[in-house]
């Protein structure tokens, strides 16, 4: 009996580990910034499903935050960017409202028909809430909070709205992109140095854009400098990936021999294109793994945000 209870609680700790590792994440990509998104499939499994299902069929994509109603909540799923009316692709749901998640600040929620609302109209609309909504808990389902993007909503909430238009924004924020993720995904924002506290003479230029030579993204782009024995170590990688994914392996090729100044011998430059290969996994805004295996070895490098570009921020 105590080895079944034993192996019981064994069995609950590795579902649990890995329902941590494996998060429903969805990501938002607006044109005033990210929105990540962490879903509670545990809490409100039905409506997970039918917002994933809507992402995953591309149906956000192009759509715009047609209404924003300041201090109160950000609402989407219905008006594209051309001010045209797209129509849910997938039946009504029942509501799951009292599923034991409350619309605090940052938590996305089904939108609803009717006023006073039809509890069972829920399709393809959603909102975030800006504050905390205590009154909406008897009606709406949270199915959601965002993990970042809290700059973005700021900048959403300080746009005039029309007047008389219940929140018709001006300049309606638009979603480029709603992709599903199992991890932190990879994106723009992640382009700048990243350094190791322990080892300052260690370090990687990361960029993430789009391909010049043919306008096609994404691209990863990585330059990694360090130091072994005694000699200065410069590899380089592209690679590309799919949006909205948590990780991606590059190529590296290495230089060596070549040290700056008057030590500096053209002659002595050695390129190895063969090198080995990186894993750019990122855990959030601020913090990534640089797993490598190349002719040295390997190991994991956990690196730290030293530079973010100037239109982006890692508020929550």
């Amino acid at each position: 009996m105590k080895f079944r209870l034993i192996a019981a609680l064994f069995v609950l700790l590795t579902l649990s580990t890995t329902v941590q590792a494996q998060q429903t994440i969805v990501w938002l990509d607006t044109d005033n910034g990210p929105i990540v998104l962490r879903l509670d499939p545990g809490n409100a499994p039905i409506t997970t499903a039918n917002f994933l299902s809507y992402v995953n069929e591309g149906y956000y994509d192009g759509l715009v935050f047609h209404r924003v109603i300041q201090n109160f909540v950000v609402q989407a799923g219905i008006v594209t960017g051309e001010g045209q009316i797209r129509e849910p692709t997938a039946p009504t749901i029942p509501s799951e409202r009292d599923n034991g998640l409350t619309h605090q600040a940052g938590t996305i929620s089904m939108a609803l028909n009717g006023n006073p609302p039809d509890v069972g109209s829920g399709q393809a609309q959603f909102f975030i809430n800006l504050v905390e909504n205590a009154a909406l808990n008897e009606d709406f389902t949270v199915f959601g909070e965002i993990i970042l993007g809290r700059s973005t909503l700021l900048k959403m909430n300080a746009i005039p709205s029309h007047p008389n238009s219940n929140g018709l924004p001006f300049r309606p924020t638009l979603i480029r992109r709603a992709v599903e993720s199992r991890g932190f995904p990879i994106m723009n924002l992640h382009t700048g140095s990243w350094f190791d506290p322990d080892n300052p003479r260690r370090g990687f230029v990361v960029e993430v854009a789009n391909d010049s030579s043919s306008d096609q993204g994404p691209l990863v782009v990585v330059y990694w400098y360090d130091y072994l024995n005694g000699q200065q170590i410069w590899a380089t990688g592209s690679a590309r990936f799919e949006y909205g994914a948590s990780e991606v392996d590059i190529p590296l090729l290495r230089t060596e021999g070549g040290q700056f100044g008057q030590a500096y011998d053209p002659n002595a430059v050695v390129i190895d294109d063969s090198w080995g290969m990186l894993n750019l996994r990122f855990f959030e805004c601020n913090q990534g793994r640089f797993r490598f295996v190349t002719v040295l070895g390997s190991d994991d490098y956990n690196l730290t945000r030293l530079t973010i570009p100037a239109q982006y921020s890692c508020l929550e």
